[in-house]
């Protein structure tokens, strides 16, 4: 499914990124991980032609995700899934509330992502869809999108996790990858993100997941 079939199933044909604001924001892409050696992977190995992104924040990781699709021919779109209003370690943290520069008492985060994305040239490249979780990935299903590859890296709680595999696992075609960031096997930062994911893996009878430098992958059965 190209972006302008993604733009008619998901934004009834009108395109997010069309005449944006005169005052775009200067680029700022501070995240975290947001280069790594399974994205990069997902995108050489299976050619997607759509990756969905749960929880972009400033979308660093899909302005990587979408030149590395450049950069190798393929002709794929990211659709970044996010509400762009944080989670709850960016409103208990104060230097990471702080990056969600609230006007009038609410984030205009999304003002940011839209400017990097402009400003990069990846917007021919990327879908932004302005929702919480479980609704894109209902939506998604509604109007019959399937992912190739599916990044999440959403909330860190252990419901929170497993609540979005259980949500998107049905939108992931058969042989698509799924990959989830804050996994460590020896429990990390986030050990609620660990424990979600390895109890889906073996509930669901998956392989894996397979984990490395903060990231973890695992493969939907064909």
């Amino acid at each position: 499914m190209n972006r302008h079939a993604l733009i008619a199933a998901l934004w009834h044909g009108r395109d997010p990124f069309a005449d944006p604001p005169a005052d775009l924001r200067p680029v700022d892409l501070q995240g975290w991980r947001s280069i790594h050696p399974y994205l990069a992977e997902a995108v050489t190995e299976l050619r997607p032609e759509v990756i969905v992104e749960i929880g972009t924040w400033k979308g660093a990781s899909t302005l990587y995700l979408a030149r590395t699709m450049a950069e190798h021919g393929i002709v794929g779109t990211v659709v970044a899934v996010d509400t762009w209003l944080g989670a709850v370690d960016h409103w208990a943290d104060e230097t990471l509330f702080a990056e969600l520069a609230t006007e009038h008492g609410y984030p205009s985060l999304y003002r940011t992502f839209l400017a990097n994305m402009l400003r990069e040239g990846v917007a021919d490249r990327v879908v932004p869809l302005p929702l919480d979780s479980v609704n894109a990935a209902e939506l998604m299903r509604l109007r019959g999108v399937t992912a190739d590859v599916i990044h999440l890296d959403a909330g860190h709680e252990e419901a929170s996790v497993a609540a979005d595999l259980r949500a998107w696992w049905p939108v992931l075609r058969p042989g698509g990858l799924f990959i989830a960031d804050d996994y460590d096997s020896l429990g990390g930062r986030f050990p609620g993100v660990t424990r979600a994911v390895d109890a889906f893996c073996a509930e669901f009878g998956v392989q894996g997941p397979w984990s490395h430098r903060g990231k973890c992958k695992f493969r939907k059965p064909e």
